[in-house]
């Protein structure tokens, strides 16, 4: 009885052995287990920013890349900025309508917002018009690395901006980063009173041949980052008096109606029709892209501090200098590589000078980068 009493006790311990050995992982399996999920808001950010890249490319597409008709062989087209706009604000003010109505006993003044603030949210939604065709129209004539690039400058004219209108301190770091920042679109850009004629010919499909048409998507782009900025400080000024769904339905709402004007009166920006399998699924994949890009990002901000989130936005560089090589075969000229070291550089030399300056209560300016997400 003993002996069998004492197989029964060490059967059962060699089992709970064996069950803690399958059940406790190892310490490399725990540092793996703990990092993942540490830093599990930052992969939904990467995932977002990818996103967002496929939106852009998406756009240029649209925007720049005619196709033949099958019975004509005439090509086709390309869909214009304001178009595109036009398109994708549409479905986000019914979306953003829709979960008003759902979620309407908890909104207050939906959906038209506090009668004190709606000046200031219709201005957002004209700001928020600039900035995001001031990018879509970059587009057309600028790679997507240097468009993007372009958006970079958001967190220096901000400072500025804020500077002058909100009376915030403008320091000598934020004046070096803002002249370097400037530098880097002049490399962008390279004019030919300061660069020449071009040693090699531009890949067109990936840029305009044209310097000034180079030159105007930069401006027009430049425009988009003070539209951006102008949002950052009406969404301060606005706070947490208004529901941020509110916001949205006003941006989307103006930029469609601007975007139906702009279309009636500039020859330009003429309507015209998807025509073809190929326009009808990029136009699809846009609207697409752009709900699962904004579902990451806000899973990613929600589950990480605003440094971290901040940061992850630099990859867009990263993921639209990859399209450009794989989808244009362009690689970028010397002269954007230096373009972006330099503008990456000094967002980053402002941000962290911003983040340790004892005097600045608000927000770091990083942070104007989510804002512009958000649209």
């Amino acid at each position: 009885m003993d002996k069998a009493h004492r197989l029964s006790h060490d059967a059962s311990v060699t089992f709970e052995v064996q069950r803690a050995e399958i059940q406790d992982p190892s310490p490399v399996e725990s540092l793996s287990m703990t990092s993942l999920k540490r830093n599990t808001g930052l992969f939904y950010l990467l995932a977002a920013q990818l996103f967002n890249s496929l939106m852009t490319v998406s756009t240029k597409a649209l925007e720049t890349t005619p196709q033949e008709d099958a019975v004509t062989g005439l090509p086709r087209k390309p869909i214009r900025p304001l178009q595109v706009l036009l398109a994708r604000m549409f479905i986000t003010y019914v979306g953003a309508l829709i979960y008003m109505l759902i979620k309407r006993r908890s909104i207050p003044n939906a959906p038209f917002g506090p009668p004190e603030l709606r000046l200031w949210l219709l201005l957002r939604g004209i700001v928020g018009f600039c900035g995001v065709f001031g990018m879509y129209f970059s587009l057309m004539y600028l790679t997507v690395s240097d468009a993007v690039l372009i958006t970079f400058l958001t967190p220096t004219v901000t400072v500025i901006a804020v500077s002058i209108v909100l009376k915030e301190r403008f320091t000598k770091a934020e004046a070096f980063g803002t002249l370097a920042s400037f530098l880097g679109v002049v490399l962008i850009v390279r004019p030919k009173f300061i660069f020449g004629e071009e040693s090699e010919p531009t890949n067109s499909g990936a840029e305009s041949e044209n310097p000034r048409k180079r030159l105007l998507a930069t401006l027009v782009g430049l425009v988009g980052v003070m539209g951006v900025s102008g949002v950052y400080i009406v969404l301060k000024y606005i706070g947490h008096r208004a529901h941020a769904i509110i916001s949205v339905a006003y941006y989307s709402l103006t930029v469609t109606i601007v975007s139906v004007i702009g279309i009636a009166v500039i020859p330009a920006m003429q309507f015209s029709w998807p025509q073809g399998s190929r326009q009808w699924l990029l136009l699809i994949s846009l609207g697409f892209f752009g709900f699962v890009y904004q579902l990451l990002l806000t899973i990613g901000i929600q589950m990480e501090r605003a440094g971290r989130s901040s940061a992850i936005a630099y990859t867009q560089l990263v993921y639209a200098v990859v399209w450009d090589v794989l989808l244009w075969h362009h690689w970028p000229s010397i002269w954007s590589w230096l373009g972006m070291v330099v503008i990456v550089g000094s967002t980053v030399i402002v941000a962290r000078c911003k983040s340790k300056d004892p005097q600045a209560a608000q927000p770091s300016l990083n942070e104007s980068v989510e804002l512009e997400n958000y649209e």
